[in-house]
């Protein structure tokens, strides 16, 4: 192996040792390798282990150096009595073999180190699991394998369907996938030439390859193998986070062992994850009880805890998504009254439409209005006249025309507030034209259930009802501040800067316009869920309730605070 280019390690605050480069033998003869945290005073305790494609030398730096360190905060829990075990996928960077993008193969890689783990002298034979994004997804994967010595995962922002992460409404997520899969390949890449480890597979390829949800999605995705989970799952889910947040809480119905779901407002996932203690203690709660033995009073509580984020106000729930939802549609109007804000938009009314004309726009012409910060379409509500708690899962019924082939539909929502600034979620919603399909067994309020298999174009100018999901959100609209929708063709947030242009070959002949219906027979509308309000369960504790936001107010001293 080359040294040439070896990343130096900061210096290890007092009361961590570390066991660098260890090699575990897997059952086919490849070695991954692992650095092993551990508490400088001996005996024995329990293990949390941490394992991605990313460089694990990386993980002991400050977050905000890369996106993919999100290992967990090794110098919190260790000096707690854990060890932290960070490994590195087969494939990736001093492990040998192939990286296959967490793979079967990989998921069984993680229940042998588990197994493993548990038999070191330094391991009291309990197990979890610890980290955010990438290192969360693979963690109900590899409880699926059901090893013997896991106790628990606690996984942090980690989204269950692979297909919609990935292809969210049929459109592959290109600004991130180019620039995740040459993050990720390099990071396999690393440090250069290594003995026994091969190049990995082709990501983009494997994509490409994969237009339509099916088996290889499926073997990857932890909601279909939730079934198999049996230790107790911590999901700590980012409300609004678009790679993440749908499928990690429609997957934590499907999980039927004991658990509990904690729902946090939008932020940078890995360092809130890293740099809040108030979470890392309530994560610590977790693990005592289940891997420790001790009574923290964790399972008494009820089993859901959110914060609005809007008002960063914590509140106890019993399910999700909430039993007494009032679902209620907002349709979309003609605004004949005046402009609601500036500029004009239509409106969003909870009295259905009559008679009314279409709104229309040209592609890719509307790629210039996007670049320039302004909506093609929206429409906007009248002002609240009470705080209106919006929580839960979201969908759009849209019936729409296009002239060409094929089109998408993406739609945003936002606050607009008094002063008629327009306050943009992150929570998107992407559908593919001919991708329409809906299964109604599978379909829930806010949630249509899209197979993403039987593509059929739709004939031009013709009419066709879209049901589109949007990200869930947990914000509430305050008295004064209205609901803003918007709809366009094309989103640079979503695709990055080259807009639609993957897809510019199918969505010919351009220049098309499209058209979106809002009349008695073609009643276009949103489906909000809407909290009542109700007595409170009991007050949220600390050290949850001491989550604040923004992140500054509880963040841990740099770069180190044990």
């Amino acid at each position: 192996m080359s040294n040439k280019f070896r990343v130096a390690r900061p210096p290890l605050p007092s009361g961590i040792k570390l066991d660098e480069d260890v090699y575990i033998t897997m059952r086919d003869g490849i070695k991954v390798c692992a650095d092993i945290y551990r508490p400088d005073k001996e005996g024995r305790y329990p293990a949390l282990v941490s394992t991605a494609a990313y460089m694990k030398v990386a993980q002991a730096w400050p977050p905000e150096l890369s996106r993919s360190i999100e290992a967990g905060q090794t110098i919190f829990f260790v000096p707690r009595g854990y060890v932290h075990i960070i490994y590195t996928a087969r494939g990736s960077g001093l492990s040998q073999g192939q990286y296959n993008w967490y793979d079967e193969t990989e998921q069984k890689d993680g229940a042998e180190v588990i197994e493993w783990a548990a038999a070191q002298p330094w391991c009291d034979g309990n197990v979890g699991m610890l980290g955010d994004s990438y290192f969360a997804r693979i963690q109900p994967l590899i409880a699926a394998q059901q090893p013997p010595h896991l106790r628990c995962i606690a996984p942090f922002n980690g989204g269950m369907d692979d297909y919609r992460s990935r292809i969210d409404g049929g459109v592959i997520r290109m600004g991130w996938l180019s620039n995740w899969s040459a993050d990720v390949v390099s990071m396999c890449m690393w440090p250069g030439p290594v003995e026994g480890r091969l190049p990995p597979t082709n990501l983009m390829t494997q994509v490409c390859e994969n237009l339509d949800d099916g088996p290889w999605y499926w073997e990857r995705s932890g909601y279909k193998k939730a079934d198999k989970i049996k230790v107790p799952v911590l999901s700590i889910a980012i409300g609004e986070s678009p790679m993440h947040a749908s499928s990690q809480l429609s997957g934590f119905a499907g999980i039927k062992s004991p658990k509990k779901l904690v729902i946090l407002p939008f932020s940078n996932m890995n360092v809130i994850e890293l740099r809040s203690r108030p979470i890392n203690e309530y994560m610590l709660r977790w693990y005592d009880h289940w891997l420790k033995g001790i009574d923290t009073g964790i399972m008494d509580e009820p089993m859901i805890a959110i914060c609005d984020t809007s008002t960063g106000e914590w509140r106890y729930e019993n399910e999700y998504p909430l039993a007494r939802t009032k679902w209620t549609k907002f349709f979309l109007r003609s605004n004949s009254t005046g402009p609601a804000t500036k500029p004009p938009y239509g409106l969003l009314s909870q009295e259905p439409p009559l008679q009314e004309e279409p709104d229309n726009w040209m592609t890719p012409e509307c790629m210039s209005v996007l670049a320039a910060g302004k909506p093609v379409t929206a429409f906007v509500s009248q002002a609240m006249e009470q705080d209106t708690r919006v929580w839960g899962p979201i969908s759009l019924t849209l019936y729409g025309s296009s002239t060409t082939l094929d089109t998408i539909w993406f739609a945003r929502i936002g606050d607009v507030s008094p002063d008629g600034h327009v306050s943009v979620s992150p929570s998107v919603g992407v559908l593919r034209a001919s991708y329409r399909e809906v299964d109604s067994s599978k379909s829930s309020p806010g949630s249509p259930f899209h197979p993403f298999q039987n593509r059929v174009n739709p004939e031009p100018n013709k009419i066709y009802e879209y049901q589109i999901a949007l990200c869930p959100i947990f914000r509430t609209f305050k008295k004064g501040h209205k609901i803003w929708l918007q709809i366009a063709s094309d989103d640079p947030q979503y695709m990055g800067e080259h807009f639609t242009v993957y897809n510019a070959y199918e969505m010919l002949p351009i220049p098309a316009k499209n058209m979106i219906y809002h009349d008695a027979d073609h009643p276009s509308h949103m489906l909000l869920p809407i909290i009542p309000e109700a007595t409170e369960i009991a007050p949220v504790p600390p050290p949850l309730s001491q989550v604040k936001w923004p992140m500054e107010d509880t963040r841990m001293n740099f770069p180190y605070d044990g």
